[in-house]
């Protein structure tokens, strides 16, 4: 996360307008969109932008995450650390399922 406010909502505006831009250019690649298309293109571009903010953006650092892991009855999960390209993936495919949930209902109306 950008330690800068302007670099933060530069960021914000930046990936949004990445994936608005996902349904024009899966319509100009004549590709048919639906749920499956739409979170794969969205990812790839979100992926894209990220790797480019973290290049050119002096204020934008993705570091590494660590998981503490999970200690249940049936099931236990030991802790690791996600190094920073695991964690923009990570990031993108969890926001672009979140938004290809989302157009999913807007289009379903």
């Amino acid at each position: 996360m950008p330690t800068i406010t302007i670099y933060f909502i530069l960021t914000l505006i930046i990936l949004s307008m990445g994936i608005m831009l996902t349904k024009p250019l899966l319509k100009f690649l004549t590709i048919k969109i639906n749920f499956l298309t739409y979170i794969l293109m969205s990812t790839l571009i979100t992926i894209g932008i990220l790797f480019l903010l973290k290049i050119f953006m002096t204020g934008f650092f993705v570091e590494s995450s660590q998981f503490l892991g999970i200690n249940a009855d049936f099931l236990q999960v030991n802790g690791f650390e996600m190094s920073p390209i695991l964690t923009i993936i990570i990031f993108a495919l969890v926001s672009c399922f979140i938004s290809s949930v989302f157009y999913l209902m807007d289009k379903s109306d």
